[in-house]
């Protein structure tokens, strides 16, 4: 029930910033940052337990630890970009968002591309 009152926060502040625009467009676009910020703090409860998951997962298996820091990276990277982005867009900076996601891009492919090139050395090793 908790994703219900989330829900109804945004259609509320969608509501307040429509009518706000009309007034003062730059104070609706830092009232819609605010709100991505505050929704984002109650959010964080869930991508806490979400993490929390994914570590007991990867610990049930027996698996490395760098492998958790770097699943961890991957998602905190894209979570960030997509906030960014997010925030870019509501201040109606739709070329600044688009370079965020090129950043968090390159960032995702910075921690993947050590992560390919060890699989890739597994893979050569097992067939010789």
């Amino acid at each position: 029930m908790e994703w219900m009152a989330l829900i109804g926060y945004c259609l509320l502040a969608a509501s307040m910033v429509l009518v706000l625009r009309q007034m003062n467009a730059a104070a609706a676009g830092l009232l819609t940052a605010a709100f991505g910020v505050l929704m984002a703090g109650f959010l964080l409860p869930q991508i806490k337990s979400l993490i929390d998951t994914v570590h007991g997962f990867l610990a049930s298996l027996g698996m490395d630890a760098q492998y958790y820091r770097i699943m961890l990276k991957t998602m905190g990277i894209a979570l960030t970009t997509q906030i960014a982005m997010q925030v870019c867009q509501d201040l109606d900076a739709p070329s600044i968002a688009r370079r965020a996601e090129f950043c968090g891009r390159v960032a995702l492919m910075s921690v993947a591309v050590p992560v390919f090139v060890q699989l890739t050395q597994m893979a050569v090793g097992a067939l010789r």
